[in-house]
């Protein structure tokens, strides 16, 4: 059959979207895993983010000793991921990083799509900075103390540790885009509150500025580190910390940007207790680490005090548009007065990145991959009406032995193990499209000579590059990853 002609238009939309692909910046993903030994915990960690399309992950601070050692010291894990990224060359910088805590977290939807959630969060948030200094674009701003976002921590409704004084606890926002009761009434406790901290558990951004931000958070341990502290091994508090007088400072640059005067900050503190802590700063010290919260937990969910808003729903409605897929939310779970029921759609992106995963195994679904992804229950916040990217089970751990069988892909993990472990052979870009506009690739995959199937699956040694292989990892835990209850 002769090929049919291309059009003059044609050529030109295809010579532009060549040139576009051609001239697009590859970026690289890092999966970072603080962690000192093998565990089932852990071990589902590494599957979940396996099939899922995220790196293999490096393991910072695996068998390690003194200070580096995470079972002797939560700071272990500030100092161990520093090491990892200082190791990285500059031309790293706009790389991003994801870290999470390696035995209390699994991952719920691909990479992808947390990437590409992370841009719009990142996006919206650099907008109200913008408008709170006057601003068209953070752009406009300058000075190397110029407020932006660019590093998103997961949320917490309370501040740990708790210590009114800290500013990590009061000098923080007070408006985050979710109206005061939206989790419940005030009668409820802190499960009621707005998720309005920093947890440290679950942090991603570019690894230039992780880069700093780990540095400021050790620099800060080394000078207040006091032994006898009850909390003095959280690194929770000292980047909570970092991020309280972060956002302090803000708040008195924007008193200065518009009135121009020589403010005592003591007198435009927010609110707090009357001991709190006011901090101080010379000449040049930066203080601004681009730090923000993932209040609505589009990529993070944070379980303490969320029990009551967190549900797995099946998206099985036509949503209200006539095309895409929903859930109906019937149960009035916050006591809200004249309750109504709603819809949660499921966005597009999901649907479009799980069927290309779950197409990898439609021999053995045995149903179309379409169809699969209404009937599969996805974790979601009834609140923020997300679906969380990944689940941090901050509390009891015992929880995480009963979700690990929630999950959508639990049922079918040994064979999506599988097929993700050969897409990473196979060097596949983690999105078929630009994001941000930019190719996404991972930056560790599995070791040029590894076993087949599932006992491909591993991980890496931090900076001292040893791969650690299945049978070292997780195989003693197969019955837990692959069986079911």
């Amino acid at each position: 059959m002769p090929n049919k002609e291309t059009s003059p238009n044609e050529s030109l939309h295809n010579e532009t979207l060549l040139n576009t692909e051609q001239l697009s910046k590859t970026s690289k993903f890092h999966l970072l895993v603080p962690a000192n030994g093998p565990h089932l915990q852990l071990c589902r960690a590494v599957v979940s983010s396996t099939i899922l399309g995220y790196p293999v992950p490096v393991f910072n601070g695996w068998n390690k000793t003194g200070d580096l050692d995470a079972s002797v010291t939560h700071l272990a894990k500030v100092r161990n991921v520093k090491r990892y990224l200082d190791s990285l060359p500059s031309d790293s910088n706009d790389d991003l990083a994801l870290m999470i805590d390696g035995y209390d977290v699994v991952f719920q939807l691909p990479a992808d799509v947390l990437i590409q959630r992370y841009f719009a969060v990142i996006e919206t948030a650099n907008a109200k900075i913008a408008a709170r200094f006057g601003q068209d674009s953070v752009d406009s701003l300058s000075g190397h103390n110029s407020p932006r976002q660019t590093i998103l921590f997961g949320p917490e409704k309370l501040c740990y540790p708790v210590d009114g004084n800290r500013p990590g606890c009061w000098a923080i926002p007070e408006d985050i885009d979710i109206p005061v009761g939206a989790f419940g009434p005030d009668k409820g406790g802190f499960s009621h509150n707005l998720p309005r901290w920093l947890n440290s558990g679950t942090i991603m951004g570019p690894v230039g500025d992780m880069r700093e931000l780990f540095a400021a958070t050790l620099k800060r341990i080394n000078t207040t580190y006091n032994p006898q502290h009850e909390f003095s091994d959280s690194d929770q508090m000292y980047m909570g910390d970092v991020w309280g007088e972060q956002e302090f400072w803000r708040s008195v640059n924007r008193h200065n940007h518009y009135f121009h005067d020589d403010v005592d900050p003591r007198t435009i503190a927010p609110a707090g207790e009357p001991d709190k802590i006011i901090p101080t700063r010379v000449a040049g010290q930066k203080t601004e680490f681009h730090i923000g919260i993932d209040y609505k937990s589009g990529l993070f969910q944070t379980r303490a005090g969320s029990d009551h808003v967190l549900e797995h729903l099946a998206f099985n409605q036509t949503a209200s548009d006539g095309v895409g897929a929903s859930a109906l939310i019937t149960q009035n779970l916050i006591e809200s007065p004249n309750f109504q029921p709603y819809e949660i759609e499921l966005p597009v992106n999901v649907i479009s990145s799980l069927i290309r995963i779950s197409s990898a195994i439609s021999d053995v679904l045995k149903v179309d991959p379409k169809d699969f992804v209404t009937k599969i229950h996805l974790g979601t916040n009834l609140v923020t009406k997300s679906i969380y990217g990944l689940f941090h089970c901050i509390g009891e751990k015992t929880y995480l032995n009963d979700l690990w069988y929630r999950l959508w892909f639990q049922q079918h993990a040994r064979s999506l193990l599988e097929a993700g472990i050969q897409s990473m052979k196979e060097k596949k870009d983690i999105s078929n499209a630009l994001i941000h506009g930019r190719k996404w690739v991972v930056a560790h995959g599995y070791p040029i000579i590894s076993d087949k199937g599932v006992h491909a699956a591993g991980g890496w040694m931090d900076v001292d590059g040893q791969w650690i292989t299945w049978s070292e990892l997780c195989q003693s835990f197969e019955d837990d990853i692959f069986g079911t209850t």
